[in-house]
């Protein structure tokens, strides 16, 4: 039996004029390769699934629709996706060809556990809910023909128990970066986040051998990897994070991740990120605006008055700091531009990646806007961050539209990214010495 695995399209090829707009945009701009480390990543749930379906079935493909056609005359017995918001719309249109063709399909991630019962009008089996312990319920219910149409994770995965991603499936080459995840949950409940639905609130992580030796993994594949650490907080628990990056250091790897800002404040855990192999970190700061800050996250908020002196901090160890903001939120008027712009260049950011509101289903964001009848489109294709695709409040959907990309032009542009550049060469000699 042969199953293909595939990561339906979505930011990077654009699904509808809105996405093509917003890709023109970005072709302007300078200096934005961290952005593109970010989108160019192979889907790694979807990898994880990959190792979980190999006892099962005899031929195992993976397909990034980012990077290749998928060709429909395959013959597959069973076609599974993962996929985000953002990738949905395109993940429907697939599901409704391969059923036409007589394909089994089945889906999960972020999306299809957050509205399961749309998503099941396109597809024979949904998974709700981390697939570790699921899938090898499906693939037996499978093999005997008798899928359910639902599976629904009721347990929380211990992450020391999980495989290895089939990284061998992927066209490794064709990727700047590779991911691999270390843990689940995350303490923080942002209103705009819907990964706290899926993962929980309490962290859970893999022993550091078991990241060793997925690192190797991939190293065997792809010389010098550059690798994404694709966790919601990676370094939240200090002793762990401590134990893994001197771990690291013997790896030869450069990566990234996201963590939030108190990582600032330790100092173990900065002196060693340097020699780990860690140039980027992606911070999470959503807002300098105090009224839009405190109603997206009281703990964020408290440390509104401390951003400037971390992102100091943390880039005087040599790690660039990759900042998301949010323009357009309820608090905000059109003043947050120029604030946001006039923020990100005098912190030296490495680097910032600016979006909208974008009400994710299983956000409370999402759940507010939508009884106030303020989304403007549920075309999934359209979540990107990038396009406006809800009502703002203080402000018009043009006024935000055209702010958003005055935004990324002013700290995008060639001067601006000639700064940027000359004062991170200092701060990575200084480190060198």
């Amino acid at each position: 039996m042969k199953i293909a695995l595939i990561s339906p399209k979505g930011v990077g090829m654009g699904t509808n004029a809105e996405n093509k707009r917003t890709a023109e945009l970005y072709k302007q701009l300078s200096d934005v390769d961290s952005l593109k480390e970010l989108m160019s990543c192979p889907n790694s749930p979807l990898l994880t699934i990959a190792a979980l379906a190999t006892p099962y079935f005899e031929e195992v493909v993976y397909i990034d629709e980012e990077i290749e056609e998928i060709n429909f005359t395959d013959d597959y017995d069973l076609v599974a996706m993962s996929f985000m918001t953002q990738q949905a719309s395109r993940a429907y249109e697939l599901a409704i060809k391969f059923r036409e063709l007589g394909v089994y399909t089945i889906c999960g991630g972020m999306h299809p556990t957050n509205v399961p019962e749309q998503t099941a009008q396109y597809f024979d089996t949904v998974f709700i809910g981390e697939g570790e312990l699921t899938f090898k319920l499906f693939a037996e219910d499978f093999k005997s023909g008798n899928p359910k149409k639902f599976y629904k994770n009721n347990s929380v995965i211990d992450m020391k128990n999980t495989v290895i991603p089939r990284y061998d499936l992927l066209k490794i080459d064709k990727y700047r970066t590779i991911p691999v995840q270390i843990s689940r949950g995350c303490p923080h409940n942002c209103v705009f986040c819907a990964s706290t639905k899926v993962y929980g609130a309490k962290y859970r992580h893999k022993d550091v051998e078991q990241v060793i030796n997925e690192i190797n993994c991939i190293k065997k594949l792809k010389n010098k990897p550059h690798i994404y650490f694709t966790d919601d907080n990676m370094l939240v628990q200090s002793d762990f994070s401590i134990n893994l990056l001197k771990k690291f250091q013997d790896t030869g790897i450069r990566w990234m991740s996201h963590t939030d800002v108190e990582v600032a404040k330790n100092r173990k855990v900065l002196e060693l990120l340097y020699a780990s192999g860690c140039r980027k970190l992606v911070i999470g700061f959503e807002s300098i605006i105090p009224n839009s800050l405190k109603n997206m996250e009281e703990w964020k908020f408290k440390r509104l008055d401390f951003y400037e002196e971390a992102i100091k901090t943390i880039q005087s160890y040599g790690i660039g700091v990759w900042g998301t903001f949010i323009v357009g939120l309820d608090q905000d008027d059109t003043s947050v531009f120029q604030r946001v712009v006039d923020f990100t260049l005098k912190t030296h950011l490495y680097g910032a990646m600016i979006s909208v509101p974008t009400p994710y289903p299983g956000s409370v964001l999402y759940d507010n806007l939508d009884k106030e009848n303020r989304i403007l489109t549920k075309h999934w294709g359209s979540y990107t961050l990038w396009n406006v695709v809800v009502q703002p409040k203080r402000m018009t959907a043009k006024e935000l539209e055209d702010g958003f990309e005055y935004v990324l032009k002013s700290i995008y542009s060639k001067e601006a990214t000639l700064e940027r550049r000359d004062y991170f060469k200092k701060l990575f000699a200084e480190k060198r010495r």
